[in-house]
């Protein structure tokens, strides 16, 4: 399974709620895995996941490390049951059952003999079935069992687990019997044996229990009266200490004696069931697809929307906006707002973005992520927005556009543009007329800046482009054909510039590029059947598609400046295509406030507490 480019150093690859996760204190290896199905396994002696794929339905609770950790087992809601090599990916077992049947074995727990020849699992039919790895077959079943945990015992001829009344048991596999322990009020919901397998840690929504073995009676109990809500519990690699796990917090008991330690905020504002504990510390899995830790710096979330010009670049994190300049991430700035669209000004030094909630667009320095102005409610929902230089302008919801001169402090209307195009520098506003006629003006005084260009057909023109740094300007008219003009005649001997057909598309246009050189124009266009984008590269020279790259997000954007694809990529990342679709960068916000910028041969830059 090797990896692509988006997949290295990736710390965070889930795009959804972690549900599951497991780790081993011999090896140092893990897994996790989300709700959808997605699965990542951090090899032993790696920082960061090396193998992920897809399980194709969700993984709840059930992921397993084998002792050594040479081996991970993961269980889904569609009944299959998966044993993996941690070096290569390989599968080496696999269980399954189609239709309702599986799906009536949703797994929810697994577990692994110490000599990971047996895995154990449990599913919500309430049945324990053993299965032998190395002769892939079933040898029993166990019904009346529940909860969301199953666990060998250090000689592993018993597993914990239980009952239906949530009560822990002990399941002996050589005689088939059950061995009870004493009962904990109001039931468990989880039990977990120590590292030396002299005491069980049993948690509840009543709080968490320490019970004896081999008597079974309880040693000590710590009630979660008053607590947020209990979600799990994990014990150290040591075996020194256990974690009970709230909505808010992790509160730490010394064993063998279930003493209190202390309690601390583990960081995830909406935490899961999914939990471990590294050599590092509590690891608690949130529905932001981020593995938290108490103490420090806040993750930044998955990247929403993403936009570049040049050697600048932006990514949208819920509410938090990461600038890049070229491969350095500059300090988030925190928006208070959620954004689906953004973007910045060819010189990095204005962002607008287009909110969530309604509201209309925010105009922001890009420097120090100081929020300059709102453009109102009536620029929400807008179809299309630009800046260049000092100027902004965007659409309007009930039609015409506004701009902004922010240099002179002027606020621009034309009621009757249905759209329009600013150049890279701010010095050009094209507008088109009701009547499908192409006006360029100056932004600064709202008048024209050239003569009216000759239309190149009868047809209403439907989009525009300036090409960067150049003096030319695309257009695509109703019946799908691209044009081009060149503005230079026009500007110095003020006479109607004259333009040339390119190409008929035969393809619903929703945005064209032109980008620098003038030799190549970018065009996208959305395929509603699978929900994506493509970007065709169309030689101005030669007329003709040089490049087609499909399969893109449908908010795909092109950089003006290289021609690059930018599209949000998982674990925070934002994923960079050359014009041929292939990966050429990934600029990644890792956990707890740490970034790296890198392509397939080298680390361009990282800060300062990257592991490589």
């Amino acid at each position: 399974m090797a990896l692509t480019l988006i997949d290295k150093l990736c710390a965070s690859p889930h795009a959804a709620a972690i549900s599951a996760a497991a780790f081993d204190p011999q090896s140092s290896a893990s897994i996790t895995a989300d709700a959808w199905g997605t699965v990542a396994i951090t090899k032993p002696g790696d920082s960061y996941p090396g193998i992920l794929f897809d399980m194709g339905s969700p993984v709840q609770g059930a992921v397993a490390v084998c002792r050594g950790g040479a081996l991970v087992a993961v269980g889904d809601d569609s009944g299959t049951v998966a044993v993996y090599k941690t070096w290569d990916g390989s599968c080496v077992f696999e269980d399954t059952k189609e239709g309702p049947g599986g799906q009536a074995r949703a797994m929810r727990a697994l577990s692994f003999n110490p000599q990971a020849t047996i895995l154990a699992s449990l599913s919500i039919d309430g049945i324990v079935r053993i299965f032998d790895i190395q002769r892939w077959e079933r040898l029993a079943n166990y019904q009346g069992f529940s909860g969301e945990s199953i666990e060998f015992n250090d000689g592993g001829d018993r597993l914990l687990v239980i009952d239906t009344l949530g009560q822990p048991k002990l399941l002996d596999l050589m005689s088939q019997e059950q061995v009870d322990l004493e009962m904990v009020p109001g039931g468990v919901r989880v039990a977990r044996f120590t590292p030396d397998g002299r005491h069980v840690v049993a948690m509840g929504q009543a709080g968490i229990t320490l019970i004896g073995l081999p008597d079974g009676r309880i040693r000590n109990s710590f009630s979660a009266r008053g607590s947020s809500g209990m979600l799990t519990v994990v014990v150290s690699p040591q075996g020194n200490a256990v974690a009970a796990l709230t909505v808010r917090s992790v509160h730490t008991f010394a064993l063998p004696g279930l003493t209190p330690e202390r309690s601390e905020k583990h960081g995830a504002a909406e935490p899961t069931n999914a939990a471990y504990w590294d050599w590092r510390g509590v690891a608690v899995g949130g529905k932001d697809g981020v593995m938290h830790r108490p103490g420090t710096r806040p993750s930044l979330e998955a990247v929403v929307c993403c936009t570049g010009f040049g050697e600048h670049r932006v990514a949208v994190h819920g509410e938090r906006v990461a600038v890049w300049a070229k491969n350095q991430q500059k300090r988030p700035f925190h928006a208070r707002k959620r954004f689906v669209e953004v973007k910045i000004d060819r010189d990095g030094r204005l962002i607008i973005a287009l909110p969530d909630d309604g509201d209309g667009v925010q105009v922001f320095e890009a420097r120090t992520g100081r929020h300059l102005f709102d453009a109102g409610s009536d620029t929400a929902d807008t179809p299309k927005m630009e800046v260049g230089g000092s100027i902004v302008a965007c659409m309007l919801t009930s039609g015409g556009l506004r701009w902004y001169d922010l240099r002179e402090n002027n606020v621009f209307e034309l009621p009757w543009v249905s759209t329009f195009a600013l150049s890279g520098s701010g010095t050009w506003l094209a507008v088109v007329t009701p009547k499908g006629q192409v006006r360029i003006l100056d932004p600064s005084t709202g008048k024209d800046a050239i003569p009216r260009p000759e239309p190149l057909a009868d047809v209403p023109v439907r989009l525009l482009s300036f090409m960067n740094r150049r003096p030319d300007m695309l257009v695509l008219d109703a019946e799908g054909v691209l044009g081009i003009y060149d503005l230079t005649r026009s500007v110095k001997e003020k006479i109607p510039a004259t333009g040339r057909d390119v190409l008929d598309l035969n393809v619903d246009v929703d945005r064209l590029w032109g980008i620098t050189g003038g030799q190549y124009a970018a065009v996208r266009f959305q395929v509603p059947e699978t929900d994506t984008a493509t970007v065709i590269y169309v030689d101005l020279n030669t007329c003709e598609v040089v490049s087609e790259i499909p399969d893109l997000l449908p908010y795909a954007w092109v950089d003006p400046e290289s021609g690059d694809i930018l599209q949000p990529a998982r674990g925070a990342a934002i994923l960079e295509l050359d014009m041929r679709g292939r990966e050429r960068r990934v600029l990644r916000a890792l956990p707890e406030g740490e970034w790296v910028a890198f392509d397939q041969d080298e680390v361009f830059a990282a800060s300062d507490g990257v592991q490589l």
